[in-house]
């Protein structure tokens, strides 16, 4: 711990000679490896069911109306729960697919809740829980967050998700808040369609009691068919100082994002950076992306993925066959992950690459690599360093 800072070492914030920047790329290296070097699995996105009732144009699992053949039922789903729980596991997104159309869900989630002492969410089109009953028992499952789909205002999003979901999505979150779901947020997907309505959707979850979290469209799935939609990179930067200031009027937790790129702007995360007191993990000083370091997803068939995206290029491990504690920190992918000095193009220069990465998702939709450029981040480093 004593050697990440040395006296008179500290690079000046914001960082505004190759000098600072040198500096800050050590420190925040060397706090990024020890961080990782024996990182917890603490979070993970478990995608119960690949079946969905709706057929949105810009998915990006591209999920269908079929369930996958081998998809884990009820009690192979408690096995997991119990695998992952033991290996350091401490919060759990349910997702799909739609994770609804499990009749089980409040069974699964009871379980992860009661049993394994897990934080619970679930990620959802919110369509069900437009019925109130169906959220008296997600209540009663002791489910923490529920995550509902919200696109943009009502035209922009029944165009992606289908005339009349909207309104149910709104009804649900709605219903959340009187029912007594303790954290309700509203996630949106950006693009250029929906672009120009940020202010108007952030004023709206305030009106549902709601946080809103906002990312770009994911070009892989369905996704792939609309890459047009995407942001540029200056409309990416704007939009992310919008939101940025948007947080210092409403908090963090009302307005979130994934808040890469705009680090090289915050002084207040740089510091943090640099701190010899911010070291734990990503909850105590900024490193960017956290797929294969302390996150990781699972498909309905109990596959393990290192990084956002469920691709073949991305496995790590089969949680039925194996324990998650006897693959993680043994995967040749994850460890590629874990070593930001793999890298490539502008990512790999920059001298943020350890207090943000890119995004691996991007990378991968855009190039078919996980490791290479973020198309998204307007930032250009100087020189390589």
């Amino acid at each position: 711990m004593t050697d990440i800072l040395k006296p008179g070492q500290l690079p000046s914030i914001p960082l505004k000679t190759g000098e600072d920047k040198e500096k800050f790329l050590d420190i925040t290296r060397n706090k990024f490896n020890i961080m990782v070097k024996n990182a917890v699995p603490l979070m993970c996105w478990f995608d119960v069911t690949e079946k969905c009732n709706l057929k949105c144009k810009l998915c990006f699992a591209g999920a269908t109306n079929k369930p996958l053949e081998d998809e884990l039922p009820t009690k192979e789903v408690y096995s997991l729960l119990d695998n992952i729980a033991e290996s350091g596991t401490r919060a759990i997104a349910f997702a799909g697919g739609e994770p609804t159309l499990r009749e089980d869900l409040p069974d699964l989630i009871s379980y992860a809740v009661r049993k394994k002492n897990l934080f619970a969410a679930i990620n959802t089109h919110g369509q069900l829980l437009a019925d109130r009953e169906y959220v008296r028992e997600l209540v009663r499952s002791g489910l923490h967050r529920v995550k509902v789909s919200v696109d943009g205002l009502k035209k922009s999003h029944d165009w992606n998700r289908g005339k009349g979901t909207f309104d149910k999505c709104i009804q649900a979150l709605k219903n959340c808040a009187e029912l007594g779901i303790p954290n309700r947020v509203f996630i949106s997907t950006i693009t250029q369609m929906n672009l120009a309505e940020v202010p108007q959707m952030i004023q709206l979850a305030l009106k549902l009691k709601a946080g809103i979290f906002m990312i770009p469209i994911v070009p892989t799935g369905r996704g792939k068919a609309w890459k047009n939609l995407m942001l540029t990179k200056e409309q990416t930067r704007d939009w992310q100082r919008y939101l940025f200031k948007q947080q210092k009027i409403y908090g963090v937790n009302q307005v979130q994002f994934e808040n890469r790129y705009i680090i090289s702007e915050d002084e207040n995360a740089l510091r943090a950076a640099i701190d010899p007191k911010c070291i734990g993990t990503y909850m105590d000083t900024p490193v960017g992306c956290t797929a294969g370091i302390w996150q990781y997803m699972i498909s309905a068939n109990g596959k393990v993925y290192a990084g956002d995206v469920i691709t073949p290029e991305t496995e790590i491990g089969d949680l039925r066959k194996q324990r998650l504690s006897e693959f993680w920190h043994n995967s040749e992918v994850a460890d590629r992950l874990r070593n930001r000095d793999n890298l490539k193009g502008k990512c790999g220069r920059c001298e943020y690459r350890f207090v943000c990465g890119g995004c691996r998702r991007q990378a991968y939709g855009t190039t078919g690599d996980f490791l290479e450029t973020d198309p998204q981040c307007w930032y250009e480093p100087e020189d390589h360093i």
